[in-house]
């Protein structure tokens, strides 16, 4: 029997502190929703240098002492282990420097010296924005897992590959960097994972289709999809 894998893309609250001020009854049923996979284990965009550091947020969350921050795993990954009985979540991030290029380079490349590449990006771009429906955190959710918003986005990161030249690999090089983050964090998803388990992974949105990827060819897990969940 292969363990199994729900992924759900997640977005940076710290960005949106408002509706996370606002919404905290929003945020208790996507949490009840969430609770219905019955996870054994909880999965986050942490690194494991912070897993004490976890343990202890966590410890406090169950005493009742822990305030929780605009944070993904404060706000659902606490309160889903809590009401599951779980002993607590597992970082699988993997730090990576990012910054050569940086994404903000390969797009100041692109809008420089591929003008008609830069357009077709920002198309797309404009396309995501147009289904991006809803301030909820439930709308915010949904269309950040809606297979066809994915599939937009990763468009996107195939044009990037085009930035450059021969010379100048600017939008692979900046991919390297990418894959190789979300292939540490598949890998750490496998290391965790044993024979019946369902493991829930929160991840920032970006990561959902390589992650995807990785995760169906290993044929190692069964992916359930989180769209009855949502």
């Amino acid at each position: 029997m292969k363990p199994e894998i729900m992924l759900v893309g997640t977005f940076n609250m710290a960005m949106h502190p408002n509706v996370i001020n606002n919404q905290q009854d929003a945020i208790q049923t996507v949490v009840q929703s969430l609770n219905k996979y019955h996870p054994t284990k909880i999965a986050v965009e942490k690194s494991f240098l912070i897993q004490k550091e976890l343990d202890r947020k966590y410890k406090e969350y169950l005493n009742g002492r822990l305030v929780p921050t605009y944070d993904e795993v404060e706000q659902l990954a606490f309160p889903i282990a809590k009401e599951l009985g779980l002993s607590g979540v597992y970082p699988i991030d993997e730090i990576v420097d990012m910054s050569s290029p940086s994404l903000n380079q390969v797009f100041e490349w692109a809008k420089e010296y591929q003008p008609g590449l830069f357009r077709e990006i920002l198309t797309i771009q404009s396309r995501l924005k147009k289904m991006e429906k809803g301030n909820r955190v439930q709308d915010i959710l949904r269309y950040v897992n809606d297979p066809l918003y994915i599939q937009e986005l990763k468009k996107i990161y195939m044009k990037l590959t085009r930035v450059g030249n021969q010379q100048h690999q600017v939008g692979v090089n900046w991919l390297k960097q990418w894959y190789h983050r979300d292939l540490a964090i598949a890998a750490n998803i496998s290391r965790i994972a044993e024979q019946e388990d369902r493991i829930l992974v929160l991840i920032g949105g970006d990561h959902l289709h390589l992650l995807e990827q990785f995760i169906l060819d290993s044929d190692d897990f069964h992916i359930q999809s989180v769209q009855p969940y949502l």
